[in-house]
């Protein structure tokens, strides 16, 4: 079998981001299991990525900013058995195109509508406001919508709060399956710090409001937090990191990889506390990894209730109320162990991986040189 990834990224070229994250975690785990995988990305020249290149297995091909919204030949040069975007995009829409005998998978991650988008117009910079027309187009023009329509599947990694919006977004016809991300799950539970460790773990881009992590760590001085990643406006970043820099409480390791011998799972391990301070948010893949190691979550967004019930939710962006009461009689250790033994049943890279075949193996039996529509049915 031949599978071609279709995402904005993958975690390697400077990206980071969730999507990257979970493309390369499942892209690698099919190649392990004898699956030929390519992956269709936009090209980061500038951060040292060739046209073509090899990443744990996955043979990536980064398509020039005209192919990206204009092209379908490189579909039609992989000629894979299955086109699975990690998210709608023109892409998506070009793959179906140039490709339509072939089996044509959607996953849904973050689906956004204008309301959205107009948060991520609030926290951003002026580049990226006028920017916004391309992003539309690539990302939430009819011809992408259309895309998700005509998929022979769609797949989303959050069922309570990803299918009313992917329904709103596209229409009651789409009936999304839960199709687990692939995470790291630890064979025998973490040892933690003996003193508390507090960390926030993502793009400290504009809407991620990191702002509010560094005013908690200066409203507990006596406790340890780190602040893992680092913007991709390289201007931001320096901003940030100086005007915080005289919290001695506060480590900025900059960016650390999901991926290779020295991950962030070593930092999971040791954590109690995941902090997530974003304006907007689908399910965060940071907050299944954390889980998958024990972390409790403290956060203003509540996806699925995954604060709610592996940690704390803030409701009234109080960071430091929620904060002092997971750490109150040792509340976040309870509230961490639960996330583990859900993310372990929910979502193990074995559970991920045997779910995705299951599903390419269905759909490529079902295939009978006919458009089949949008699959229907029980969850995977």
């Amino acid at each position: 079998m031949k599978v071609c990834l279709i995402c904005n990224q993958i975690a390697a070229w400077g990206k980071i981001g969730g999507f990257g994250s979970a493309t390369r975690a499942l892209g690698r785990g099919l190649a392990e299991r004898g699956v030929e995988v390519t992956a269709v990305i936009p090209r980061r020249a500038g951060d040292g990525q060739e046209p073509v290149e090899n990443l744990d297995g996955i043979t990536v091909y980064g398509t020039e900013s005209a192919e990206t919204f204009f092209s379908g030949r490189i579909f039609r040069r992989i000629d894979a058995d299955v086109y699975h975007s990690q998210e709608p995009t023109v892409a998506s829409y070009l793959a179906q195109r140039s490709m339509p005998n072939k089996i044509h998978i959607v996953t849904c991650r973050d689906p956004r509508g204008m309301a959205d988008h107009m948060v991520e117009l609030r926290y951003t910079n002026l580049r990226r406001r006028l920017l916004f027309p391309v992003t539309w187009a690539y990302e939430a023009a009819p011809w992408v919508k259309a895309a998700v329509r005509n998929a022979d599947s769609v797949f989303m990694p959050a069922p309570s709060c990803l299918t009313p919006r992917i329904q709103k977004l596209y229409g009651r016809s789409v009936q999304p399956l839960f199709v687990p991300s692939p995470v790291d799950v630890p064979e025998s539970p973490p040892v933690k710090d003996e003193e508390p460790l507090v960390i926030f773990v993502g793009r400290w881009d504009h809407r991620k409001r990191i702002e509010r992590f560094f005013a908690l760590a200066e409203r507990f001085p006596h406790i340890r937090f780190m602040a893992i990643g680092r913007a991709h406006d390289s201007a931001y970043d320096a901003r940030l990191r100086q005007a915080w820099e005289h919290l001695s409480n506060v480590e900025m390791p900059g960016f650390v990889p999901r991926f290779g011998p020295e991950n962030l799972n070593s930092i999971y391990a040791r954590a109690w506390i995941l902090v997530n301070t974003s304006a907007r948010e689908g399910l965060p893949y940071t907050f299944i990894e954390a889980g998958a190691w024990g972390c409790s979550i403290l956060s203003s967004l509540d996806p699925d209730h995954f604060a709610r019930d592996f940690g704390y939710y803030v409701e009234d962006d109080d960071f430091a109320k929620g904060l002092a009461w997971l750490l109150e009689s040792d509340r976040w250790r309870a509230r961490g162990r639960k996330a583990m033994e859900f993310v372990r049943a929910n979502f193990s890279e074995e559970r991920s991986l045997d779910a995705h075949m299951k599903a390419y193996v269905e759909l490529c039996g079902q295939k009978s040189g006919s458009e089949m529509g949008i699959a229907s049915g029980k969850a995977i």
